[in-house]
């Protein structure tokens, strides 16, 4: 009887286990690995992630939907079936952030789950070498630039002539390369005393569409005739408290910083505008050594 009692538990429980595996459990899959970066900056590079496989143009990657810096929801479509991939962002310091990756296959879904009980298959040998990649790749790009996070600072006060600009963020480098083109000539020809380094101060950032609307500009010392226009315009910077880091990189890549930043004020709950400004220490012109090149990353901090 006893016996008989302990055979129907088990078995009860082992359809249940069975049941729940095949049919309830969320993902067919997972994967759990750690990159280099803040939750924001991995965030931006898995959106921009378009290609599951060898041919890098297939673009097969669609992106569902998101909650900003914390939550991916993307669909790969295959010849065979359909990948549904919730990505999942922990930041687990300032500088490294724990990925999670849950994978469902509508079509395969319970031959994929009984696979993975039987060890490698060739489900779970694709899914590890498109995840790994994804993640060499992330780690990869961030030795191309080191950030060092100072904490609470001043961004100093200017006087200064600058232009604006609206891109995407990822191509702010060229915007800059243009207002420097119409900007700098001018103060060159009209002979005006430059008073410290070029820079850029972000008005808008719209984080959901990566939009960015900002000033370059350059510090000068202030004379009487100064030539500003509808494009060039002069302007004070008052001092104020801001979070700071140096960044030391191609300044194509300095917004890392801001994403840096921005994980930096989340863990210890200091509120920040997210208005970055940077300050160029280096002539990319005249310097071909970009790991070698520094500028200051300045948030400021919202007033109480």
């Amino acid at each position: 009887m006893k016996r008989t009692k302990v055979f129907s538990i088990t078995t009860i429980l082992f359809l249940g286990i069975t049941i729940w595996y095949l049919f309830i459990k969320t993902y067919d899959y997972q994967i759990t690995f750690r990159a280099k970066g803040a939750p924001g900056s991995i965030y931006h590079q898995i959106l921009s992630w378009e290609s599951w496989g060898n041919d890098s143009k297939s673009l097969n990657i669609n992106t569902l939907n998101a909650s900003l810096f914390e939550t991916v929801r993307q669909q790969v479509k295959l010849k065979d079936t359909t990948l549904n991939l919730y990505w999942s962002l922990q930041s687990v310091n300032d500088s490294v952030t724990e990925i999670k990756v849950g994978i469902t296959s509508k079509e395969h879904s319970i031959i994929n789950r009984l696979g993975v009980l039987s060890g490698e298959t060739k489900f779970i040998r694709s899914v590890k070498k498109e995840l790994t990649g994804f993640g060499k790749g992330v780690n990869n790009f961030s030795h191309n630039f080191r950030i060092k996070i100072e904490g609470e600072s001043e961004i100093p006060e200017v006087e200064y002539l600058y232009l604006s600009s609206k891109t995407k963020r990822f191509m702010k480098a060229g915007a800059m390369l243009r207002a420097n083109a119409d900007l700098y000539p001018k103060i060159i020809e009209n002979k005006i005393e430059q008073n410290g380094y070029p820079f850029v101060k972000i008005r808008e950032w719209d984080i959901r569409t990566d939009d960015i609307w900002f000033d370059f500009g350059f510090p000068i010392e202030y004379k009487d005739s100064l030539p500003t226009s509808s494009k060039i315009k002069y302007n004070k910077r008052p001092s104020r408290k801001a979070l700071k880091a140096i960044f030391y990189g191609n300044y194509r890549n300095s917004d890392q910083a801001w994403f840096a930043l921005l994980e930096y004020a989340k863990r210890r709950s200091i509120l920040v505008e997210k208005k970055p400004l940077e300050i160029f220490y280096n002539n990319p012109m005249q310097d071909d050594n970009a790991s070698s090149w520094k500028a200051e990353i300045f948030l400021p901090i919202k007033d109480k």
